[in-house]
C-alpha cells in the first residue's frame, strides 16, 4: 500500500461568525470528503450542548465555535449530501448530539472505529489506532475538560484539532484493508445505519430506578428518595451543573434511609461533606420535612420478564454469532450487530422473506448468513 500523506498541522482558524461559517460551508462543498468531531460539556452543565466542532479537509483544519454562532444552518446541506463523505471516529455520540442541538441529518459516513472493528482490531480507541498505523502518540488528557468555558486555552484547542486532523489519513489507511477483507460492503451498510442514530435526549427525565441503591429501599423510603431526586434536579438546573455534581446517588439513598430532622444529623452521614451541608443542607431538610408532612410510598417497576421463546431465539443467535465469529476471525458484533440481533429475535419468523425484510438494512449479511439464520430459528 502506498504511504499515506499527513499534512503538517498548522494553527486552525476559529469559526465564530456567520460570515466565516458561510465561507467554510462554501469551501467544504467543493471537497469530496471532510473529517468531523465534536466536543460537548456533559460533565459540566445541566443541559449538555455541543460546544466545539472540529472539521478537517485534506489540507486544512477548522474549529467551529458552536456557542458563538446563532445557528449552523450552512452546514446542514453538507452533512446530508450523499456525494460528500463525512469521516468520524466512534461517531454515534457526535451524530446524536448534533441531531439534538441542530436538527441535522446525515448521509455517506465513514466511521474509522467501525472500520477497525470490522477488521478485527482489538484496541479501537483513536489514539491507539493512530499509534499503530502511523506511530503517532496523542495526548488524551482533556477528555473530561469543560468545553463550555470561554476562552478555550490554546492547549485544549490543539487537543481538539488533533481529533479530526488525522481522520482522513486514517480512512485512507483502513479502506484498502476493508476492501481486501471482503467486508467493505457490510461496513458501508453499518455506516448507513450509523447515520440513522436517533437524536440524543433533550432535557432530563429522571427515573427513580436509575438511582444506584434504590432497589434496596422500602416503599416509604422510595417516596422520599423521589422527592430528593426532584430536589437535586431543581438545584442542578439552578446551578447549571450535572445532577451528580450536586449530590451523588449514595447521598440520596443515605438521606432516604435515615430521614434526618436536624442539621446536626446531616453531619453524621458519610456521604455529605461539610461543603455540601453548607450549600444544600437547608434545602435537604426542607425537602425531607415537606415529605414527612405529606408522606407517600412508591414501588419500583418490576422489570419485564423476557418470554421463554424470545429468550431462546436470542440465545441461539448469540451463540451462533460467537461461533461464526471464531470461525471467520471476526468479532461477534461484526457478524451480527446487537440491534440487528434484537430485530431478528423480536418475534417468530414466518418465512425466509420475513427474515430478508428484517435484515433489509444489511443485505450483505442476509446474503451471507440468511439461510443459516433462518434454519437456526424455525
Amino acid at each position: 500500500m502506498p504511504a499515506v500523506i499527513i499534512f503538517a498541522m498548522q494553527s486552525a482558524p476559529i469559526i465564530a461568525s456567520s460570515h466565516a461559517l458561510r465561507a467554510l460551508a462554501q469551501e467544504l462543498a467543493q471537497e469530496p470528503a471532510f473529517a468531523l468531531d465534536t466536543e460537548s460539556n456533559s460533565l459540566h452543565a445541566y443541559h449538555e450542548r455541543v460546544c466545539l466542532m472540529q472539521i478537517s479537509t485534506a489540507s486544512r483544519d477548522y474549529l467551529v465555535d458552536t456557542l458563538a454562532l446563532p445557528n449552523l444552518e450552512p452546514l446542514a446541506p453538507l452533512f446530508a449530501d450523499a456525494k460528500i463523505q463525512k469521516v468520524l471516529h466512534a461517531g454515534d455520540y457526535d451524530i446524536a448530539c448534533l441531531k439534538r442541538d441542530f436538527g441535522f441529518s446525515f448521509a455517506n459516513l465513514f466511521d474509522t472505529m467501525l472500520a477497525a472493528q470490522t477488521l478485527g482490531e482489538t484496541n479501537l480507541g483513536l489514539a491507539a489506532l493512530l499509534e499503530k498505523t502511523f506511530g503517532l502518540k496523542l495526548e488524551k488528557k482533556f477528555q473530561r475538560a469543560n468545553w463550555g468555558q470561554r476562552p478555550l486555552p490554546h492547549e485544549m484547542l490543539v487537543y481538539a484539532q488533533n481529533d479530526s486532523h488525522y481522520l482522513l489519513p486514517l480512512r485512507e489507511a483502513l479502506q484498502p484493508r476493508l476492501e481486501a477483507s471482503g467486508m467493505f460492503t457490510t461496513f458501508i451498510e453499518d455506516c448507513a445505519a450509523l447515520a440513522d442514530t436517533p437524536p440524543a435526549q433533550k432535557g432530563h427525565e429522571p427515573q427513580i430506578q436509575q438511582v444506584r441503591g434504590a432497589q434496596a429501599l422500602k416503599p416509604n423510603q422510595l417516596g422520599l428518595l423521589r422527592e430528593l431526586q426532584l430536589m437535586r434536579e431543581a438545584l442542578a438546573s439552578k446551578h447549571d451543573k450535572p445532577p451528580f455534581k450536586i449530590l451523588g446517588d449514595h447521598a440520596l439513598v443515605e438521606l432516604a434511609i435515615n430521614q434526618p430532622r436536624y442539621a446536626q444529623e446531616l453531619q453524621l452521614l458519610s456521604s455529605l461533606t461539610p461543603g455540601l451541608i453548607r450549600r444544600f443542607g437547608r434545602q435537604i431538610l426542607h425537602t425531607i420535612e415537606a415529605w414527612r408532612a405529606n408522606p407517600y410510598t412508591l414501588k419500583l417497576p418490576r422489570p419485564q420478564r423476557m418470554n421463554e421463546a424470545l429468550h431462546l431465539r436470542r440465545e441461539r443467535l448469540s451463540e451462533w454469532r460467537k461461533k461464526v465469529g471464531r470461525n471467520e476471525g471476526q468479532p461477534s458484533n461484526v457478524v451480527l450487530p446487537k440491534d440487528l440481533l434484537d430485530l431478528i429475535a423480536a418475534t417468530p419468523l414466518s418465512s425466509l422473506a420475513d427474515l430478508e425484510e428484517r435484515m433489509a438494512a444489511s443485505p450483505s449479511r442476509y446474503q451471507r448468513y440468511g439461510s443459516e439464520i433462518y434454519q437456526l430459528l424455525i
